[in-house]
């Protein structure tokens, strides 16, 4: 009499032993992939954290003067002197009169050092505008640290390239908190709606795009001269004029993301069970657009930035005493400063550093949020 055999139990299949994973976490298991914009947004971060504290950080305010020490060269930090350790230390820089080259020159003092000091008292700020205090992350007694050179006023570069960037890299921010809304809302209703509501809408945004976006900038900077207020609020002001007209590039994609997705059975079903066609809008619609908005985002954030530190190298932006990167980099239009101060470049790497990041942070996240993708 034959006996039947148990069968072997199934080993698991890699499909079995995979945890199920949400949207979100799948997203974020693609984009930890991408090591170059994991690296982006560690820097992005940093940069936003160190324009946060930039008061706290700069060892001087970003209108400090030292006439005395006009372009002066980066001060190097040294530990050793005479042959032993005494730790980080400065020597003092004095500016005397070449006659030989009829320039100005700096000699170096290497008998008395300088220590550096961690949280020593110096010019008085507001943490986060908010708590006044004199400390600074650095300093010398007696001396000064210029790790980055001074400009043609005597000012800490290093210092204004920290209080610049509070403007050069929230102009993106306030341009993209104005014009993605109305983008997402204008295009999503004439792709929704279409008839004379598109027809309308389309027009309205061709007629927007005819504008000449830079002239129109010469125009509102001549128009806001007269008004009392600061170059920073003026600027601002601008970018915000200026992302009115942004907008209608992104409603024009946003249409046609939207033309195809209501013709999907889901949102036929809404509209049977009664939904009014915003709440279809607000539930279904948008939200499938909100993975492009981010990419688009992301990669539009460079374009403000770059534009803010043209206009204001051009003196249209911000203007001094405000530090921006852009209008820092106005004292190094020529030759002879390039050749004879180039560190007055400085603000040029911080600009091409936060354009490169973002630039990979936006491909990380297109990446990301490709579904097509393999986890």
């Amino acid at each position: 009499m034959s006996t039947a055999t148990a069968p072997a139990p199934s080993t698991p299949t890699a499909q079995d032993t995979t945890p199920f994973l949400s949207p979100r976490q799948r997203v974020w298991r693609r984009f930890k992939k991408h090591r170059m914009a994991m690296g982006a947004g560690v820097v992005l971060i940093v940069m936003y954290l160190v324009a946060i504290f930039a008061s706290f950080l700069a060892p001087y305010t970003d209108s400090h003067e030292y006439r005395d020490l006009a372009l002066a060269p980066p001060t190097p930090i040294h530990v050793i002197h005479e042959g032993r350790f005494i730790g980080p230390f400065i020597y003092r820089a004095e500016r005397r009169f070449d006659p030989e080259t009829l320039l100005m020159s700096y000699r170096v003092d290497r008998e008395h050092p300088h220590p550096v000091k961690l949280f020593p008292r110096g010019d008085v700020h507001k943490i986060l505008g908010i708590m006044p205090t004199s400390r600074h992350l650095y300093g010398a007694e007696d001396a000064q640290v210029f790790l980055l050179g001074t400009d043609q006023m005597g000012r800490d570069l290093f210092s204004r390239i920290l209080y610049g960037s509070r403007v050069s890299l929230t102009v993106g921010i306030v341009a993209m908190v104005i014009y993605i809304p109305l983008g997402l809302v204008i295009g999503g209703t004439a792709g929704f709606f279409g008839g004379w509501i598109d027809n309308v809408l389309m027009r309205i945004v061709e007629a927007l795009m005819a504008f000449p976006s830079f002239y129109l900038l010469l125009a509102l900077f001549a128009a806001t001269q007269k008004l009392e207020i600061s170059s920073v609020q003026r600027y601002l002001l601008i970018t915000a004029i200026l992302s009115l007209l942004a907008w209608t590039g992104l409603a024009r994609v946003i249409r046609g993301m939207v033309l195809s997705i209501k013709q999907n059975e889901y949102i036929e079903a809404a509209r049977a069970s009664g939904a009014s066609s915003w709440w279809i809008i607000r539930k279904h619609v948008l939200p499938q657009t909100s993975t492009w908005v981010i990419v688009s985002a992301s990669l539009a954030v460079p374009s403000f930035i770059l534009g803010e530190s043209a206009l204001s190298m051009l003196g249209v932006g911000v203007q001094e005493p405000a530090a921006s990167w852009g209008n820092m980099l106005q004292q190094a239009l020529d030759i002879p400063s390039l050749t004879l101060y180039p560190w007055l470049t400085a603000p040029g790497f911080f600009i091409t550093l936060a354009i490169v990041a973002f630039n990979f942070l936006g491909d990380g996240l297109r990446d990301a949020f490709d579904t097509k993708r393999r986890i």
